[in-house]
């Protein structure tokens, strides 16, 4: 028995946009759609970090455009959204990747790092979505991912600007999802665990990390970008028509839910 509703994927020639593609996460998912054949727009506030993974898509055989764009910036996030529907058209895969982490404790931490955490890890994708939300609509089909963190459960000393935007980010994938649904556009997030990606990298060695992943997580490692550009190939493509609203934790065991 068939309902007539198509299970909608990424096809060739889809537009992907990601934000932080410059690196870690977001150059992994920038190769990754690229070799499933979707266009890539790269957006990222390194110039230098974004060309170089433009560079590696067009290595690769992909296509693809970089936009030098800061998201703490509402300006520049608009200006960035008019180019790309511009040069591309309507995304179908829209990627909500960028964060940033200043650490201190709450008695520490200024008040501007605190909004600048917020504004760029959650009012920055909220604005994102609303920009590129009518034509999405219009086109009624698209997929949406937001990288949160497992942070955002399993929160840590110095990081309650990122815990709090992480968990904020959740419940704003929620809400997009109820609201979207209906316009045949899925919202999910991907909650990465501690993985070898600048970030963690900012007070620690690469070997400090390896070692601390083969202790304090389950399957005995820490995460790569490539654990979660497999999951966002997976949350963008057919097999996960039937996936909306959800949050999936990509951390190897060390938080599980619900």
């Amino acid at each position: 028995m068939s309902d007539g509703i198509a299970r909608d994927g990424l096809k060739p020639g889809d537009l992907a946009v990601i934000t932080g593609a410059g690196g870690g996460f977001g150059r992994s998912f920038a190769l990754r759609f690229a070799a499933m054949g979707a266009r890539v727009a790269l957006w990222d506030v390194n110039a230098i970090s974004g060309e170089e993974t433009l560079r590696q898509v067009d290595a690769a055989g992909g296509t693809g455009a970089f936009y030098a764009v800061d998201l703490s910036n509402a300006d520049a996030i608009t200006n960035a959204v008019e180019a790309t529907l511009s040069d591309f058209g309507t995304p179908y895969v829209l990627i909500n990747n960028a964060s940033t982490y200043p650490r201190a404790t709450v008695l520490d931490m200024t008040r501007s790092d605190f909004e600048r955490t917020l504004n760029v890890n959650l009012t920055a994708p909220w604005h994102i979505c609303k920009l590129f939300g009518p034509a999405m609509i219009a086109a009624r089909r698209g997929a949406v991912i937001n990288v949160a963190s497992s942070r955002a459960m399993d929160p840590t000393p110095t990081g309650a600007n990122y815990a709090a935007s992480k968990a904020a980010l959740i419940s704003l994938t929620k809400t997009l999802a109820a609201e979207w649904a209906g316009h045949n556009i899925r919202v999910n997030s991907i909650l990465p665990g501690v993985s070898l990606t600048a970030m963690p990298l900012e007070n620690t060695t690469p070997e400090e990390l390896i070692e601390r992943g083969k202790k304090q997580v389950p399957l005995g490692r820490i995460g790569y970008p490539d654990d979660m550009a497999g999951v966002a190939a997976f949350l963008v493509g057919p097999d996960a028509a039937y996936i909306t609203g959800q949050g999936i934790v990509v951390a190897g065991g060390r938080v599980m839910v619900p």
